[in-house]
């Protein structure tokens, strides 16, 4: 029973990165750009009261928008918008209030907005955790490169389509007695942070604001990508790094419905494979067939993996009418029990641009 559990979790995590995030940009179809998509308040107390946010639109298009519908995902959560037309260059806001009335836990909240001339809703967010007892900043910030806390070391950023930018903010702090300045080096080109307060001051808080270009990319990256950056703390590097993770997708945001209809796209014969019970160490190779029952040829940029140990074989290309085949050699070693990987293809299809196909077994020690 645990195992499918653990393959429902891992569907839904893989699914929430799938769906939740797909429009997930600052700037959004050429229409509207929003000053962030996530608003993190924190931790704070059950006794604390409601908590509010602003979310702040811009209208980046030549003429008026209208926001349609803004649907919260939780009764705890009201949101309340800008009615009237937005005209061009000119600035809207939705604002987002927690109630905070159902005990102390972690939440996290969609805000799902309709927007005009927008091909698809946006989802904001809201999170927090709410405790029922005051926290020290340590016990808040338990990941720490020296004195600078961070809630966890890896901070995702979703989907980012290729050639744009996405930002999110995230509460750090200087879990010492005395100031302290950071400093952010060797990063992954593309990756950007900053600090709003810098040097922070003795035990307190500030924001960090990290954010990915992809168009500032040594190369072009596609799927999952880690970024990453050294921190330096009153001038002395630390050990432990910060990690931000992000899946890049192809960009059809200059697509015409035309287009769209017409693109490549990959069609498996099956979605799942399951290998017979093997040995611990004992190397298993999947195979799956994929068809381009489009019109254009498929492109598969690149293939990810749930779990370590996948090695792939694929064309890059498939042309329309064609089939190619997705070979997957998994090393079992140091895995027990029953395993499950999912994998992600990346592709060039606008209707279909991540596919994802599933892997079943059994390993005996």
């Amino acid at each position: 029973m645990k195992f499918y559990q653990k393959i429902f979790i891992t569907i839904v995590n893989v699914l929430f990165l799938g769906t939740l995030h797909v429009t997930a940009q600052n700037e959004f179809e050429g229409v509207v750009r929003f000053d962030k998509t996530v608003n993190d308040f924190g931790d704070f107390l059950v006794t604390d009261g409601e908590k509010t946010c602003t979310f702040t639109f811009t209208n980046i298009s030549n003429k008026p928008i209208v926001v349609h519908r803004v649907i919260s995902s939780c009764g705890c959560t009201e949101p309340t918008w800008d009615k009237a037309p937005i005209r061009p260059n000119e600035k809207g806001t939705i604002r987002v209030t927690f109630k905070n009335d159902q005990g102390p836990y972690p939440f996290d909240k969609a805000i799902t907005t309709y927007i005009s001339d927008l091909s698809k809703p946006i989802v904001l967010r809201i999170r927090g955790v709410v405790t029922e007892k005051k926290k020290t900043l340590e016990e808040q910030f338990s990941y720490k490169a020296g004195a600078f806390g961070m809630r966890k070391q890896v901070m995702g950023l979703g989907q980012i389509s290729q050639g744009l930018t996405r930002s999110e903010t995230i509460e750090v702090a200087n879990v010492s007695s005395k100031e302290i300045k950071v400093d952010f080096t060797d990063m992954t080109p593309g990756l950007t942070l900053t600090l709003q307060d810098n040097p922070i001051p003795a035990k307190s808080k500030t924001v960090m604001t990290y954010s990915v270009n992809t168009s500032a990319t040594s190369q072009k990256l596609w799927g999952m990508t880690d970024f990453t950056a050294s921190v330096k703390v009153n001038g002395f590097l630390q050990r432990e790094k910060v990690k931000v993770e992000t899946l890049i997708k192809e960009n059809f945001s200059g697509y015409t419905q035309e287009e769209i209809k017409s693109g490549a796209l990959p069609q498996f014969n099956t979605s799942s494979l399951t290998f017979s019970t093997c040995k611990a160490g004992q190397a298993q190779t999947m195979i799956f067939t994929c068809k381009n029952i489009g019109k254009e040829t498929l492109t598969i940029y690149k293939v990810d993996s749930s779990e370590p140990g996948c090695t792939f074989k694929y064309p890059e290309s498939i042309p329309s009418g064609e089939s190619g085949r997705l070979e997957v050699t998994i090393d079992t070693k140091g895995m027990e029990g029953e395993v499950l990987y999912i994998l992600t293809l990346i592709t060039n299809a606008p209707i279909r641009p991540m596919v994802n196909v599933f892997i079943t077994g059994n390993v005996e020690k």
